[in-house]
């Protein structure tokens, strides 16, 4: 690819090859006329001569006109085009929120694997990424294997084929599927699977997800974790999930004072904590928890009611005579905090991602707005629960990049947002919240991705003289 200035050489060489007859008389000559740079014009004054009889040489002068077409490269031209896609990995996980996907975009992001994507569609239960070649969708699958527990299966479509010269074209596709296991998650394991790992109790409670599933046993303290492959071998089953959670308040937090008395394992301590929920009157429980070293009387925390929970079969099956506790304390809260969202220091980039195609609601139809009303509500209500939840801990907020929120600029602004924090400083200084730190959070440089508009790929330059003097190489019509 070569690069010409206006009125230079170099594109007087390019428009002098497109002038048809030119070969069949003498060049004498050649100048450019001054037009206007926004004009999309480009004028050259031509002198030629000719021997049209016995020796007489005629020399005539003129003008050609040259009107510069935009056009975009093989690769642009490519992705604005359906049906150009020869990769796609679908990523599914059957579970009622999205909170998965945010957390693999921020993954995607932060590592740039994105960048040579075609177009990544929303869909109901998770999202398509289409790719231009076979290996960019197999490095994505490598990444996924590498980051997240799953399993996957390869396809490929016969598209076209020629018998001649031998050459075949096939559209790939892998189906990707996520553990259906989150972040404070109750689980039950299989018996085959408390039997490989030494006998260990089979409710557990989930406290990180990443290549590996990470549980943990609140009563025994013991932590194990689960591979892919193990996970899909003997799929445990979800008892609980975060949208059944209860608030407790705790009444009193009791663990040893000695130090070769305490349990610990990790970060957490085990201790025995007397709690009541805000809801229930007269609902007293005495229970153990593994978050001792966070919990102290009159903090509230979120836990499952296993006394009134309605279990499935499959989890009284595999329970058999075991007795559940009544109460397990999944994660300390903080509902004294308000308009957290408002007050946050960091934000968070997204990739460009086309909307989900419309569905009938009744077997016809599109979606109606309430519907599609409470799909936004519910994703947005997903979205700020995840956000939460990296303001909460500081292990993920380790694995993906966090940016520097505007500030208010005005004075009065300003002054409003001081005096607020102060007065949420006197409120809540004691209830251990975890503050974010100015230097953990990246200066947003706009480049690429952004908040607003969610831009997936790099900005087009909008340098009228640069993108004239491509185009005019690549296309100028006489």
């Amino acid at each position: 690819m070569d690069l010409a200035e206006l009125e230079s050489r170099e594109l007087l060489a390019l428009c002098l090859k497109k002038i048809r007859g030119l070969n069949k008389v003498k060049l004498v000559d050649a100048n450019w006329v001054w037009t206007e740079p926004h004009s999309r014009r480009l004028r050259v004054k031509l002198a030629v001569e000719k021997e049209v009889f016995n020796g007489a040489i005629i020399q005539q002068q003129f003008e050609v006109e040259f009107i510069v077409g935009y056009q975009q490269c093989p690769d642009c031209q490519k992705s604005y085009t359906e049906h150009t896609w020869e990769a796609v990995v679908q990523v599914r996980q059957k579970v009622k929120h999205k909170r998965t996907f945010f957390w693999l975009e921020q993954l995607l992001i932060k590592h740039n694997v994105c960048d040579k994507c075609i177009n990544i569609r929303d869909q109901p239960d998770g999202l398509d990424f289409y790719w231009p070649t076979k290996s960019l969708g197999q490095h994505m699958v490598n990444f996924l294997e590498g980051t997240i527990p799953i399993r996957h299966k390869f396809s490929k479509k016969l598209i076209t084929q020629d018998d001649r010269s031998n050459t075949y074209r096939y559209k790939y596709t892998w189906m990707v599927e996520i553990a259906p296991v989150c972040k404070d998650d109750l689980v039950i394991l299989h018996p085959r699977m408390c039997a490989s790992m030494g006998g260990i109790t089979p409710i557990l409670l989930c406290y990180k997800v990443s290549n590996l599933i990470m549980l943990v046993d609140p009563i025994t303290m013991k932590r194990v974790q689960v591979s892919a492959k193990a996970f899909f071998r003997d799929p445990p089953v979800v008892a609980c999930t975060r949208g059944q959670l209860k608030p407790f308040v705790m009444i009193d937090v009791e663990f040893p004072s000695d130090p070769d008395e305490k349990v610990s394992a990790g970060k957490f301590l085990q201790g025995e904590a007397t709690c009541m929920r805000e809801d229930v009157e007269d609902s007293e429980y005495l229970t153990v928890t593994h978050l001792a070293h966070q919990l102290k009387p009159g903090d509230t925390a979120a836990g499952y009611d296993l006394k009134f929970a309605n279990l499935s079969e499959d989890v009284t099956v595999r329970l058999k005579s075991r007795d559940p506790p009544e109460v397990i304390l999944v994660r300390k809260t903080f509902p004294h905090r308000k308009n957290r969202a408002k007050n946050r220091k960091f934000k968070l980039k997204q990739l460009k991602k086309n909307q989900m195609e419309t569905e009938s609601v009744n077997g016809g139809g599109t979606k109606s707005k309430r519907a599609l009303k409470n799909i936004e509500r519910k994703q947005f209500e997903d979205y700020e629960e995840f956000m939460n939840d990296i303001e909460e801990d500081p292990d993920m907020r380790a694995e993906i990049n966090l940016y520097k929120r505007n500030v208010p600029k005005s004075k009065q602004d300003q002054k409003k947002l001081a005096e607020k924090k102060d007065i949420d400083s006197d409120e809540d200084s004691d209830d251990g919240f975890p503050e974010i730190d100015l230097q953990e959070l990246i200066e947003d440089m706009g480049a690429g991705l952004t908040i607003g508009e969610k831009k997936l790929k790099k900005p087009v330059d909008t340098d009228m003289k640069t993108d004239m003097v491509v185009e005019a190489r690549k296309e100028l019509k006489f």
